[in-house]
């Protein structure tokens, strides 16, 4: 294919590869924030890390969720960014979300399924996105002996939850 311009305007093949190009962009910037905010996170002190023990929240299989960001806007809307480890073996019933999320593997493996999809496998380096109400029907560490950390980013309404479980 050619990319000579004619009469100033996008080759064809420009055309056809600026949608790729474009959420490529838009992936590497969410990353890049997300990765940002965990840095600015993670050199924190302990002494602010301690005072923000009730932003975290521990499921009775031993699940930790722990807020690092929570902000809501004026239209009542909550962007969080959310630190959760899974311990080994550990996984969830099925379930949904009600928005979308972008989710970045710090450590460890996940597997995951949506409806009608093959299951997927993530490890450590590798993000995925979440899809907003759609039946989830696998996510777990399957790992026996490794736990599973990953951040999340999403978006919800003041005080909903982002996990629903039917």
């Amino acid at each position: 294919m050619s990319t000579k311009l004619i009469g100033g305007a996008l080759s064809l093949a420009a055309e056809c590869a600026l949608p790729r190009i474009q959420a490529d962009l838009q992936r590497r910037l969410v990353l890049g924030g997300m990765l940002g905010a965990a840095s600015l996170i993670a050199a924190r002190p302990l002494r602010a890390v301690a005072a923000d023990a009730d932003r975290t929240i521990v499921s009775p299989d031993g699940i930790v969720r722990t807020t690092l960001e929570s902000y809501i806007n004026d239209a009542g809307e909550d962007f969080r960014l959310v630190l959760t480890t899974y311990p080994p073996g550990v996984g969830l019933p099925l379930h949904h979300h009600p928005s979308v999320a972008h989710n970045y593997i710090l450590e460890g493996v996940a597997e995951s399924q949506y409806e009608g999809e093959a299951l997927f496998r993530f490890t450590s380096g590798q993000s995925y996105q979440d899809k907003a109400s759609v039946k989830h029907q696998i996510f777990r560490n399957p790992d026996r002996s490794a736990p599973l950390k990953y951040l999340i980013a999403y978006t919800v309404k003041k005080g909903e939850s982002y996990l629903l479980v039917p």
